[in-house]
């Protein structure tokens, strides 16, 4: 075979490497454009996903802070309510002195007051019945009898038309 068969042969070849080396170059470069657009497109939603999770850990954290918050407000109405019962106990405690102190008074000035006492007893404030040992007072009246002491002589001297109707 003559040379210049031998040199167009080759040249033939080469053109055909040529193209396929373009041909291969030309495919890696679309494989990638596509791998690029999936990347961007996929950047794109995680983007997109992110914003929406910040957008939630935001909502949560105001939702924390609004919790917060209202626990704070709650403890401060329980402090409130704490100091009221408080000073209301103390109140209370200043009352019943002072109602003890005015008892103490009343009984300095009248001894056999038959006023009730602290315990709701009536009559001596040491727990003790009269003389005679009949739970009455000592002029002859029963307990709950509430008329002044000489009406309340000795209903037994008296005849049944003598005697108050009850």
């Amino acid at each position: 075979m003559d040379t210049w068969i031998w040199i167009v042969l080759a040249i033939a070849v080469l053109a055909i490497v040529v193209v396929i080396a373009l041909a291969a170059t030309r495919k890696k470069k679309e494989h990638r454009a596509a791998v690029q657009r999936e990347n961007r497109q996929r950047a794109a939603e995680l983007r997109s996903r992110s914003e929406e999770e910040e957008l939630v850990a935001r909502e949560r954290k105001a939702d924390a802070d609004e919790a917060r918050a209202e626990a704070e407000r709650a403890r401060i109405e329980a402090d409130r309510l704490e100091h009221d019962a408080q000073r209301r106990a103390e109140e209370a405690e200043r009352v019943r002195q002072e109602a003890e102190t005015h008892r103490r008074e009343a009984g300095a000035l009248d001894p056999d007051g038959d006023g009730a006492g602290a315990d709701g007893t009536t009559g001596d404030r040491t727990g003790r019945v009269g003389e005679d040992g009949d739970g009455g007072t000592d002029d002859g009246r029963d307990e709950g009898d509430t008329r002044p002491a000489d009406d309340a002589r000795s209903d037994h001297a008296r005849g049944p038309e003598d005697r108050p109707r009850v």
